[in-house]
């Protein structure tokens, strides 16, 4: 049999150099707007064209021939997918106090006092924000000299489908530091590595317009050669990774219809090496930059004919 080489079935948004790629045996990008100030709108704010609503496996895989089949109930929910919209915004870590202003705006009780404070000791700040607040935290941020905005074409995942959001455009040797859960710091090398955030959701079985996201940082290493995954169409070739996650540095958190996602680096994201200042900032040639990522899920239902 030949071999063919599988998607990675991930999306990636490019920190250094601000450009977004997709990779899994192709690397195409995804036109971004970089460092204009063209904003994206979250689903719900404006009209958007159909052709931007990406499905997962279209880049990659021929369309499923198989007719999609109803089952349960008349009005039950069969399906379910969302469609995941990422706004990255980079900030120069100068113009901290006037983002500070973005919290006002922002819910930060949804994690728990215990979460928050593990988080934040790892160099991460979590708010949720609501459509209707949008106008002004984009209105804060547009008042910020030297951000740069760069945004995904939305993309249309099923529940338990990872999405990865890579944060580097070339592999680069780094020390990551985290706090695990036992308040122990711990340490190790990465050389020529790559940072990302996996992202999956959820729904929430007993209020299905509600979903779980998940969010836990990890490092990854290419390793020479190649594995084989055995999935329903047959045998896969993959590339081989080596890699780490850090749940210590991961949360959950339940997102309501309108509620949108923020990651931010907190205070002690001057530490360097740990996985705040590691994934979230930046200072190449220029200023030091701190990385705002937006997340929207927009939640659809498919339902039994009645």
């Amino acid at each position: 049999m030949r071999p063919v080489r599988a998607p990675e079935r991930a999306w990636w948004i490019g920190r250094r150099g601000a450009r977004f790629v997709c990779i899994g045996g192709i690397l195409a990008a995804l036109g971004c707007n970089g460092s204009s100030r063209s904003w994206f709108s979250f689903p719900g704010s404006a009209p958007e064209p159909t052709d931007q609503i990406l499905d997962a496996d279209t880049p990659f895989t021929e369309p499923d021939p198989r007719p999609a089949v109803a089952l349960g109930p008349p009005g039950a929910i069969v399906s379910a997918s969302a469609r995941i919209s990422i706004l990255h915004v980079r900030i120069p870590r100068s113009e901290q106090p006037r983002t500070e202003l973005l919290w006002n705006h922002l819910r930060e009780d949804a994690l728990g006092s215990e979460v928050v404070f593990r988080l934040r000791k790892n160099g991460l700040r979590v708010g949720i924000g609501r459509r209707e607040w949008w106008g002004a935290v984009k209105a804060i941020l547009d008042a910020i000299d030297g951000h740069r905005v760069s945004s995904l074409e939305p993309i249309r995942i099923a529940p338990g489908f990872p999405l990865g959001l890579e944060l580097d455009a070339e592999p680069h040797d780094q020390n990551l530091w985290v706090y695990e859960a036992d308040g122990v710091l711990s340490g190790e090398s990465w050389p020529k590595s790559r940072n990302f955030l996996r992202l999956i959701y959820t729904l929430d079985r007993q209020r299905p317009e509600r979903i779980f996201l998940t969010i836990v940082p990890e490092v990854r290493q290419r390793l020479p050669g190649w594995r084989w995954v055995r999935t329903e169409d047959g045998l896969w070739q993959t590339p081989k990774h080596g890699g780490r996650a850090f749940p210590a540095a991961g949360f959950r958190v339940a997102l309501e219809p309108g509620e949108f996602l923020v990651i931010a680096p907190s205070a002690d994201a001057d530490i360097a090496g740990l996985i705040g200042s590691s994934f979230l900032t930046e200072e190449d040639d220029g200023p030091r930059l701190d990385s705002y990522i937006f997340i929207s899920p927009d939640l659809k239902h498919v339902r039994q004919p009645g």
